[in-house]
């Protein structure tokens, strides 16, 4: 009887023992899980860089690796940072207002919203600036930033940007207000002319397009809207729009004996300024809103595509293709690509035998160095009509067609619009 108490409690003693054991370390590791997870919670608090700062001296004083500091921010040389730059403080914990997503916005979207730049929201939140977001992400804002991230621009209602544009090719601007205004828009510098969008599109929407030359950027640039309110005061607001880099490769051409002087600019600049003269036309309401169709056969391929950086007999590269040229024989036919007026038909000293068509907003399509041209200056001209042949006229190297196309004197990709129209946007209200 005495043996089977004592072992009766023994195996008590044994199992309060394994119990305690077990409950310290559920404790432990519960501790354990909870001091990590404040740890993951923990996100990076911003630092604004002030007169004299440097990299090194900002890394010491906030005790974190300079290596990290540098990394956190995306910063490929430590030796550059500006004054009123916000960094990110990795391992700081951060009190900053947090909004977020709606369906469909990008950090460009939330920029226009709360007033911020792209560069400063992708800074806070370790993002690339071009991203997608997701419906109901998180995203960390200045602390002076509205909450509520309703757009505040008087009778300007909404605004649509894109997210980036690559180089050389071409965005859109919807301007949407609750009566009507005569909105201004200029972008990096350049005016632009707004127009009522398609009357397939609901009312109250205006908009115009953002050229990007092939030799800017990359990086953000500056697109202001403005109006005059009723008591002619002026409210406008600037937005910051990526441009990102183009994969566009270098050209060194040989021009042959007896063409090398078309490069003189005494020979060339009274060209340039007759076509910009042309180019600067904006108030020609939209003439079509279908993608173009092709200019030459599918038989006749690109020679020298669009935004190659091209060197003249060893100069410097210092320029860019401007167009689409197309390697064809001297007697194939150049077509109309889509409605418009005949701006130009007549004979260049460096693009040789040209015509210029005006499609309206400020968009224009070049053809040079035909052989022979079929239409005349005032001329209303349809998609698919014969507009000359393919030459080598003015500064050419052989029988090609060069096709340009000019947005407000930009020269862009004009292959974009055989898939896109240009007359027709698609805007998405109320998301």
């Amino acid at each position: 009887m005495l043996a089977t108490r004592r072992n009766k409690q023994m195996r008590f003693w044994r199992k309060l023992l394994a119990s305690i054991f077990l409950g310290v370390l559920a404790a432990s590791l519960l501790l354990g899980l909870l001091e990590s997870g404040r740890a993951l919670a923990q996100t990076p608090a911003t630092y604004t860089v002030q007169p004299g700062d440097t990299l090194f001296v900002i890394a010491n004083r906030l005790g974190v690796e300079l290596a990290e500091l540098a990394a956190a921010n995306g910063i490929a040389d430590v030796n550059v940072i500006a004054v009123g730059q916000v960094l990110l403080i990795p391992g700081a914990e951060s009190s900053l207002p947090v909004i977020v997503a709606r369906p469909g916005d990008s950090l460009a979207d939330l920029a226009l919203r709360l007033g911020t730049t792209v560069e400063q929201l992708a800074a806070l939140n370790q993002m690339e600036p071009a991203i997608r977001l997701f419906p109901g992400q998180p995203v960390q804002i200045p602390p002076e930033a509205p909450g509520d991230t309703e757009l505040r621009f008087g009778a300007v209602t909404n605004v649509r940007l894109p997210s980036q544009i690559v180089q050389g090719r071409t965005g859109r601007l919807a301007v949407q207000s609750s009566r009507p205004l005569s909105l201004t828009a200029t972008w990096n510098g350049l005016s632009l002319g707004i127009q009522p969008l398609s009357a397939t599109v609901a009312s109250g929407w205006e908009g115009t397009l953002l050229p990007t030359s092939a030799l800017l950027g990359p990086g953000f640039f500056p697109l202001e809207i403005g109006y005059a309110a009723g008591n002619g005061n002026i409210l406008s607001r600037t937005f910051s729009v990526l441009v990102s880099a183009g994969p566009y490769d270098s050209q060194l051409i040989e021009l042959p004996d007896g063409k090398g002087s078309l490069l003189d600019p005494e020979f060339t600049q009274p060209e340039i300024e007759k076509l910009y003269a042309l180019w600067a036309v904006n108030d020609t309401p939209l003439l079509w809103s279908e993608p173009f169709s092709r200019p030459i056969g599918l038989e006749y391929p690109t020679t020298s595509p669009y935004g190659t950086r091209r060197s003249y007999n060893g100069g410097p590269y210092s320029s860019y293709h401007t167009g689409q040229d197309f390697g064809a024989p001297a007697t194939v036919t150049v077509t109309v690509p889509g409605a418009g007026i005949v701006a130009l038909a007549e004979a260049l000293n460096v693009r040789g035998n040209a015509v210029v068509i005006d499609h309206g907003a400020g968009v224009f399509t070049g053809y040079w160095h035909l052989s022979k041209i079929f239409v005349t200056t005032g001329q209303v001209v349809a998609t698919g009509d014969p507009l000359g042949l393919v030459g080598t006229t003015g500064l050419s190297t052989g029988n090609h067609l060069h096709w340009e196309l000019r947005i407000y004197g930009v020269a862009v990709e004009p292959l974009q619009f055989l898939e896109e129209g240009v007359g027709e946007w698609r805007v998405e209200i109320g998301d």
